[in-house]
């Protein structure tokens, strides 16, 4: 989901302590024992803060009380919550996850989702509205595109305009569904999101270990009978 953070610059706290030169990474220490370190350009990077608002409250505890990271454009895993120490290390930080096998990056890959219609649904003749969500983390929504034949021919989506250069994009397309029959009354509908850099979404099916899962969200619909 989407909210509205509010904290302070992690760059203005890391200038006031004093970074020395041979610093590297930022490494989290957090009230439950978890760890996990980012680069030194990254922590500096003007929107990575610590927060301690969230939606105009103070950070409930679910979402880290009393201040967590927000460092977009990476997973969660790299988002830490109920920090209690900040440190600057010279060398290479492995955290929690790190050692277990995960990316230590853990970049957002780009997704689109279809939300609808459901799969398995019943949709009318005439014309659907499918729609849905995409996001890219840091790097924006260029172009959302849907195919109502497996993947066969692609169509433009219509982008609703996103709350900021961090959060999801709603998207919609109205199908007109062909008269003739297909695939049995079926249909199999995808989606493909290509980001703010003009990378389109690998349609590469990966787990979400090591560094998060991919591929083309796929429904199926039917012409009721």
């Amino acid at each position: 989901s989407n909210a509205l953070w509010k904290g302070v610059r992690l760059q203005v706290l890391l200038d006031r302590a004093g970074v020395k030169p041979k610093a590297k990474k930022v490494v989290f220490t957090c009230v439950d024992g978890y760890s996990t370190g980012i680069p030194l350009t990254k922590a500096l990077h003007p929107d990575t803060i610590l927060a301690h608002e969230m939606n105009g409250v103070t950070l409930p505890p679910d979402h880290g009380f009393p201040v967590r990271l927000i460092n977009p454009g990476h997973y969660g895993m790299k988002n830490p919550k109920w920090i209690t120490g900040i440190e600057l290390v010279d060398q290479d930080y492995k955290g929690y996850w790190e050692t277990r096998g995960w990316s230590d990056e853990a970049r957002v890959k780009t997704m689109s989702r279809i939300d609808v219609p459901a799969g398995g649904s019943s949709i009318k003749d005439g014309k659907q509205m499918v729609a849905g969500i995409a996001f890219a983390g840091d790097r924006g929504i260029q172009q959302v595109e849907v195919s109502t034949d497996g993947g066969g021919i692609w169509h433009k989506a219509i982008l609703k305009k996103a709350l900021s250069p961090y959060t999801w994009v709603l998207w919609a397309f109205e199908w007109e569904l062909p008269k003739e029959p297909t695939m049995h009354g079926r249909f199999m509908l995808k989606g493909r999101a290509t980001d703010g850099k003009g990378q389109v979404q690998t349609a590469e099916v990966a787990p979400p270990l090591p560094d998060g899962a991919s591929g083309l969200h796929t429904v199926m619909v039917k012409r009721p009978k």
